[in-house]
């Protein structure tokens, strides 16, 4: 157990806080599919879903130091390549195996995307900003490093959850045979920004849902289907290779400790 911890704990110190600051880097690589007009809506939205009365609400129940912990720790790593095997169990393959440089592209066009909407929605929020749950309640301890543009982003909606929700989304459309089983994978890692105390879990289900919708208006915008099959031939041959991944045990270890709770109806 205290190998294991140890191995998901060496792979959070690479983890990067998906975060106007955080994926900057990626945001530059790619250019998204959504222009700052068509983002506009969005941003909107997510300005109208932060409600500081979130911060009343609970927080998961899971100890620090727990192996849900350390592997929400780990899911805090939301770039592409990397954020693609936390998909891996999902998807019964091992993507990190070698180079998938059209799935990566994909991914890196959404992260561009939803770095843009949290720029928007961060330059609107204004009063409307609330509180992360490690700065509201004193002394609780969030799983992963903070920065001055952590703490300055608004905390709903979970821009992890967003990012999150739209990879679950084109996973599915990349394999509809594991759809169910990918966007649980996603809702898991979503709610793992609760978890790690970054955000209220009301923040992760307006990321969630805002997600999806961002996933949606990019999928109509032009070029993206040529992207999507591109990715879809390189996930088909990577889960032909009958490769698995190594750390599926642990994940259903952690898993078992806590689970995110349903979609709401």
């Amino acid at each position: 157990m205290i190998r294991r911890a140890a191995v998901l704990a060496a792979v959070a110190l690479l983890a990067g806080c998906v975060t106007p600051e955080g994926a900057s880097r990626l945001a530059e690589t790619y250019h998204g599919y959504l222009s700052p007009e068509q983002l506009e809506p969005l941003a909107d939205a997510a300005i109208v879903g932060g409600r500081p009365a979130a911060q009343t609400a609970w927080l998961p129940p899971v100890a620090p130091g727990s192996d849900r912990w350390w592997l929400a720790t780990a899911h805090a790593e939301l770039r592409a390549p990397w954020a693609a095997q936390h998909f891996d169990c999902a998807l019964d393959t091992r993507l990190a195996e070698r180079p998938r440089p059209a799935l990566s592209r994909v991914m890196g066009r959404l992260t561009a995307d939803v770095v843009a909407l949290a720029r928007q929605s961060l330059a609107g929020a204004g009063a409307h900003r609330a509180s992360r749950p490690f700065e509201a309640i004193e002394g609780l301890e969030p799983c992963e490093r903070t920065s001055l543009a952590s703490r300055a982003a608004p905390s709903s909606p979970a821009t992890g959850a967003v990012l999150t929700a739209a990879y679950g989304e084109m996973f599915a459309a990349l394999a509809p045979d594991a759809a169910d089983a990918a966007r649980r994978t996603a809702r898991e890692i979503g709610w793992s920004r609760a978890v790690c105390r970054m955000n209220w879990p009301a923040d992760v289900e307006a990321g969630l849902e805002l997600g999806e919708r961002l996933f949606e208006a990019a999928a109509s915008q032009p070029g993206f289907a040529t992207d999507l099959e591109a990715a879809r031939a390189e996930l088909a041959a990577a889960r032909a290779e009958g490769l698995a991944s190594p750390a599926c045990a642990a994940e259903r270890r952690a898993l078992g400790q806590w689970r995110a709770p349903p979609p709401r109806s």
